[in-house]
């Protein structure tokens, strides 16, 4: 039995010790990459925790809100890493770049936020944003810049103690797809916590044929030009009967002569 305990004790003494170890992290907010609101370090079990930096540029309730934080977090789980934009129209939009690491201050370097673009890459999706159950009255918009994806994709959006349902669809980035029910996307002003989704490929906008003009209607109709002759009289003679009228009266005048020579 003590033999047992004995095997066991370096087992024992190995997961107290990775179980107590702790993992530093850089700590700040602001509104400028320099992040240099409150900056400090945290620490954090290394077991089951790790660090966050998050770079944000967010437009849903009418205002532009960049942010930058870094934080620990107790619970390291690796929801939505990757980059992602999504445009819900009418100037809304949510650009974010999260990282999280597991090692000693991982999260000190500066983290960018996805750039936007105003130039349309020829695609287009149905885009609309609503809170509490509203209807979502979406429109097809053009996609821009490396947004070729359609997503569609409803949830609760936490904001401090508050929450709401929403339902949002727009242009994204591929990464969107790393989003599935289940999942969670966190940033300085919001939490999303997806329940359902969906990501596709956006279509392209359609090519409508060069419009009919009227003036390629029209058909000229080309009139050949006819030249009148007048016929030609006789003077003396009767216009309506024209160069014919002599030769109606000759026979009358050669009976005239004869009778004239005879007498």
């Amino acid at each position: 039995m003590v033999s047992f305990i004995l095997c066991l004790l370096p087992a024992l003494l190995a997961t107290t010790s990775a179980q107590g170890e702790t993992l530093t992290c850089n700590t700040c907010f602001g509104q400028t990459e320099t992040c240099s609101f409150a900056p400090g370090t945290c620490q954090v079990n290394k077991a089951t925790g790790g660090c966050l930096s998050v770079a944000e540029d967010i437009t849903l309730d009418g205002t532009e809100n960049t942010n930058f934080y870094k934080q620990c977090l107790s619970s390291y789980k690796s929801d939505i890493e990757v980059p992602i934009s999504f445009t819900v129209g009418n100037g809304k939009y949510v650009r974010i770049n999260t990282t999280r690491c597991n090692t000693d201050n991982c999260n000190s370097a500066v983290l960018g936020v996805p750039t936007g673009s105003t130039t349309e890459n020829g695609l287009q999706c149905p885009t609309c944003f609503a809170l509490n159950f509203a209807v979502c009255n979406n429109s097809v918009t053009p996609c821009t810049g490396d947004e070729t994806y359609c997503m569609d994709f409803t949830g609760f959006l936490y904001q401090g103690s508050s929450h709401s349902p929403f339902q949002a669809k727009g242009c994204a980035t591929a990464s969107a797809q790393a989003i599935k029910p289940g999942t969670n996307l966190a940033t300085a002003l919001y939490t999303f916590d997806f329940f359902w989704g969906s990501s596709v490929p956006a279509e392209k906008i359609p090519t409508n044929p060069p419009p009919t003009t009227g003036a390629s209607l029209e058909t000229t109709t080309t009139t050949p030009n006819t030249t009148t002759i007048p016929a030609r009289t006789t003077p003396g003679a009767s216009p309506a009967l024209g160069k014919f009228s002599f030769a109606l009266y000759l026979p009358g005048l050669t009976g005239l002569l004869l009778v004239k020579l005879i007498s």
